[in-house]
């Protein structure tokens, strides 16, 4: 197994060595003792996001096919199932600098072209995410980004926006105290698929999973904006409980032809026990303080 190096290596704070390095198909983003991996050849996916070797997204060994996190397009209802071109087919890789930039093909069928940008922030080693979807068709799509992130059954939550009738869930085990919603996962191996539908007060969803504390911030959006049939912020679980998607929805808009859209998050990895306390309050206190901090 030979690793190429394909980009200089650029120092953050404390002299930490940020470096993108390609194994075959698959580059990698390394920060410190921070990991973030992205498959070319797989639709741009993001197939691992590690800190001190532990991983946090649902692998292919867990599901051959719904596995770690990528972009599609929203509602469910007009692009199922979603364009080859930006879900499985091979995107083209670029390394400008310290980040990685994907291309999807050129789908004239579709009419829709994603790129993807990753690169690690120096600064508070997040990892930033830019989704830019090009309507490349003579004629208006009707159509929002959708971030789906597939990790394995910990205690997941967020903060629920407004009241809205699109608010629905058949999942269990969630409860709801002072605006946040919390769903601990637990094991059933006879549990069928289900699924939550929520807006979201702030744009973030968190994960614990052992010892790790994932938290996911993106643009939050005000109810009317969401595409028809979807929430701000969506969990579901698979059949048997094997994984858990956390979702999020941007803007649903008209897209001209010839004209862009960008769908940007932030992603952070903390290690759980350096981050968390007993008290669940000055948690949401800290995330909330994370978020504010990127706005």
């Amino acid at each position: 197994m030979v690793l190429i190096l394909v980009t200089q290596t650029v120092l953050g704070e404390n002299n930490q060595k940020n470096l993108i390095v390609r194994n075959g198909d698959v580059y990698t983003l390394t920060l410190a003792d921070l990991s973030f991996s992205v498959s070319a050849s797989i639709g741009g996916r993001i197939i691992s996001f590690q800190r001190g070797g532990h991983e946090i997204l649902s692998t292919s060994i867990v599901h051959s096919v719904y596995y770690g996190s990528t972009l599609w397009l929203s509602p469910q209802s007009d692009y199922w199932p979603q364009y080859p071109s930006i879900d499985k087919l091979p995107y083209k890789a670029n390394i400008l600098r310290n980040k990685l930039r994907l291309t999807s093909i050129t789908d004239s069928i579709n009419g829709i072209r994603v790129i993807k940008e990753f690169t690690f922030s120096l600064k508070d080693t997040a990892i930033l995410i830019n989704y830019i979807i090009k309507n490349i068709s003579n004629k208006a799509k009707q159509l929002a980004p959708w971030d789906v992130t597939r990790v394995a059954g910990g205690l997941s939550f967020f903060p629920v926006g407004e009241v809205d009738a699109g608010n629905t869930s058949n999942v269990k085990n969630t409860s709801e105290k002072n605006g946040i919603l919390w769903f601990a996962f637990v094991p059933d191996a006879l549990a069928e698929k289900q699924k939550l539908y929520s807006t979201n007060r702030a744009g973030w969803i968190a994960h614990c999973y052992k010892n790790l504390l994932f938290v996911k911030c993106f643009p939050n959006i005000p109810p009317p904006d969401a595409p028809p049939g979807q929430g701000e912020t969506e969990i579901f679980v698979a059949p048997s409980g094997s994984y858990i998607e956390l979702e999020n929805h941007g803007s649903y808009k008209t897209l001209l032809p010839k004209r862009s859209l960008k769908y940007s998050e932030k992603w952070f990895l903390f290690n759980s026990q350096d981050f968390l306390k007993k008290d669940k309050a000055l948690l949401i206190q800290r995330i909330e303080k994370l978020n504010k901090e990127i706005k």
